[in-house]
């Protein structure tokens, strides 16, 4: 859910470009001999002293809805909707909703409103340390959200104004903080290419790592495991290793 920090980047770039081109001033008139012809004129008279120049002011902070910073560890927050912009959900039918796009009120129509809420959600608790993860249900309208600990009042807030939408949010706890995964995910990671390691993640629901394995074996999982560290659930699959393009 990071494009519309995309998209507002590419927003920034334009209008840096349309602010750069009117500062060009017109372009030069050509003369019947070419942009190059010389032609007589008046003495030229001296040019006027130069004024000095105005202090630079310092520019103003960067506002709440700012994209985030990618290099920057508290990175600044992520833009969110303003409070009922969202949309809301029609009634859902007896069983869910239909996965079939050509039928109206169907998953997909669904998943465009819950999504916006998700984001919203990840705006808001993204440098919280008790946040893990977002995910969706456009089936059942649903929105959850893993969380260690107790879920800040900003979040609930946002919970609450999914719930006008008749979208059903769910929190649901963690085992482990999103930061203890972090680091123990940092130090795998780095030792990937020794361990014929193909895939390295935090599981969606915080309960440990998500290691895939070239070749899966007894002693490739125990070396794993002995550098994320003992107390970390590790979660093994067999996963070939990634072609560069």
């Amino acid at each position: 859910m990071r494009w519309l920090a995309a998209a507002a980047s590419a927003l920034a770039l334009t209008g840096c470009a349309s602010v750069g081109t009117a500062q060009t001033g017109a372009a030069p008139i050509e003369t019947p001999g070419g942009p190059s012809s010389v032609v007589a004129a008046a003495p030229v008279m001296p040019s006027p002293p130069v004024m000095a120049s105005l202090p630079v002011m310092a520019s103003l902070p960067a506002a709440a809805s700012s994209p985030v910073d990618v290099g920057s560890e508290t990175p600044l927050p992520m833009p969110t909707p303003s409070p009922g912009s969202e949309g809301t959900l029609p009634p859902m039918p007896a069983g869910g909703r239909p996965t079939d796009t050509a039928v109206p009120g169907n998953a997909g129509e669904a998943g465009v409103v819950i999504d916006v809420f998700a984001e919203e959600v990840e705006a808001t608790a993204q440098n919280d340390p008790g946040y893990c993860d977002v995910a969706l249900d456009p089936v059942h309208d649903g929105l959850k959200v893993w969380w260690h600990g107790t879920p800040s009042a900003a979040v609930l807030a946002v919970l609450d104004r999914a719930r006008t939408a008749r979208i059903t949010p769910v929190i649901l706890p963690t085992k482990f903080p999103h930061a203890l995964l972090g680091a123990a995910s940092s130090r795998v990671v780095a030792q990937m290419g020794e361990l014929g390691i193909s895939f390295v993640g935090i599981s969606v629901d915080c309960s440990g790592l998500d290691v895939g394995l070239v070749n899966d074996t007894a002693r490739a999982e125990a070396a794993v495991q002995a550098i994320a560290g003992a107390e970390i659930p590790v979660h093994f699959s067999e996963m070939a290793d990634a072609v560069p393009l």
